[in-house]
């Protein structure tokens, strides 16, 4: 299935370099909630996130001529969507942060324990103030590997960066975020 949809992504691409721009709109659409996903992670700001990934696919569309096809399509497109929202983080360090609660994954029981809701509203808080002082690359990595579960090899490929120094900012920014919560206790 995977060699299948790479097959399309290299047919839409080559049609978008023929002229056709639906084609372009193609790649696109089969990329964005994955895009928007490790985007929001990253600048962890909706505006921020819809910047950026205009801004990529602009780049995209502008760089499309270039794109050496040693990876897929959808690994260059985030690639770049990558890095910009890296320099978007570092561009506007002190942006306020979303809730966590966005980002959860855990099936909603419909039960509410004002209690529980209040201690994880704090966690959560505390969390996002953790996350808004690490360095914006240890973030990018921090979030695609525990949120997205990417490979240390993935995030390397994204980032164009060595899979060690992926793993050394995912082992800083976990020391740092285990530092800063430290006083934090799970209730039993």
């Amino acid at each position: 299935m995977e060699q299948r949809m790479r097959e399309k992504e290299e047919e839409l691409l080559d049609a978008f370099l023929s002229g056709d721009e639906s084609a372009f709109e193609e790649l696109f659409d089969q990329n964005k909630e994955r895009l928007y996903g490790t985007v929001m992670r990253i600048v962890r700001n909706r505006d921020d996130a819809l910047d950026v990934i205009q801004e990529s696919l602009i780049k995209a569309h502008r760089g499309a001529g270039r794109f050496r096809r040693e990876s897929s399509f959808s690994t260059w497109l985030t690639s770049i969507a990558v890095k910009e929202a890296i320099n978007r983080v570092k561009r506007d360090r002190f942006r306020s942060m979303i809730s966590l609660s966005f980002f959860s994954t855990a099936p909603s029981t419909g039960r509410s324990n004002p209690e529980d809701d209040a201690e994880r509203f704090l966690l959560e808080k505390r969390v996002n103030e953790a996350l808004k002082y690490l360095p914006a690359v240890q973030r990018a990595v921090f979030t695609m590997k525990f949120y997205e579960r990417l490979k240390a090899s993935e995030i390397a490929e994204l980032l164009g960066s060595s899979e060690g120094a992926v793993k050394a900012s995912y082992f800083h920014a976990v020391r740092k975020l285990r530092k800063s919560l430290s006083g934090l206790r799970s209730r039993e």
